[in-house]
């Protein structure tokens, strides 16, 4: 029985300047634990459940 060899991964690209600065200023590390916290706590979301929650946004009733 022979594995397959994986594919190669490839190597991220640059991160341009701009973008970095303006994830800086908008990234909440407190809020950003807070919601870590909570998908451990309770075991996070069915895809399902997330599926419906991005309808609704794109066609409210």
């Amino acid at each position: 029985m022979s594995q397959e060899p994986m594919p190669s991964v490839p190597a991220p690209a640059p991160v341009p300047p701009e973008l970095l600065a303006w994830a800086r200023q908008t990234f909440e590390a407190q809020q950003f634990l807070e919601e870590v916290r909570e998908i451990e706590a309770t075991g996070g979301r069915t895809f399902e459940s997330l599926i419906a929650e991005v309808e609704a946004v794109v066609r409210p009733s």
